[in-house]
């Protein structure tokens, strides 16, 4: 007798209500959004340049130095963007069959400019020089750039006068217009 027992008798089976599915897809759209925020890879990024330029690869992992690709930081008006035969230093010998190498390699060949999109804007009416940033007041890259180390791509930036004068005020720099920016 106890073999005419079925188990379906024995554990009933409840069919999916509403509250269910209604749980199933929430955990799924969940899901989704929590994998497109943490793991998807442009999260954060800034706009997207003819050649993809990864600092978190160059200066984070690799852990090259600012200078050596904005080589006129300290000694100029402004940082400057790498010749290309910088670039092909290294990668006339690291992964130089890559595709993106061999696109710049055409740039270089032709003697064209890569068309870089511009990231950090200062307006025209102000007269930025790195030099005394870096030199003078001992700053770092990252404390107007931010933590470029970890960037794929770095964020546009348009530098505003709040940001310059609050930073002025904490080292005790000059604020006044004309003689700090202005000039």
């Amino acid at each position: 007798m106890a073999e005419d027992i079925k188990i379906d008798k024995l554990i009933p089976r409840k069919t999916p209500t509403r509250w269910h599915w209604w749980f199933i897809v929430s955990f799924l759209i969940l899901s989704v959004m929590t994998w497109l925020f943490y793991l998807y890879p442009t999260r954060n990024i800034g706009p997207e340049q003819p050649i993809p330029f990864s600092h978190r690869v160059h200066a984070g992992v690799k852990q090259i130095d600012c200078r050596f690709c904005h080589a006129y930081v300290a000694s100029g008006p402004r940082a400057g963007l790498p010749v290309m035969q910088k670039c092909f230093y290294c990668h006339q010998y690291v992964i130089p069959l890559h595709p993106e190498i061999q696109k710049e390699r055409k740039f270089y060949q032709s003697n064209v400019g890569v068309p870089w999109v511009r990231v950090f804007y200062v307006p025209d009416h102000v007269q930025f020089n790195h030099q005394p940033h870096i030199l003078w007041a001992g700053l770092d890259c990252t404390n107007c750039h931010g933590e470029v180390r970890k960037m794929d791509r770095l964020q546009s930036v348009q530098f505003e006068m709040n940001f310059c004068i609050t930073c002025h005020k904490e080292l005790n720099a000059q604020v006044d217009c004309w003689l700090a920016c202005h000039h």
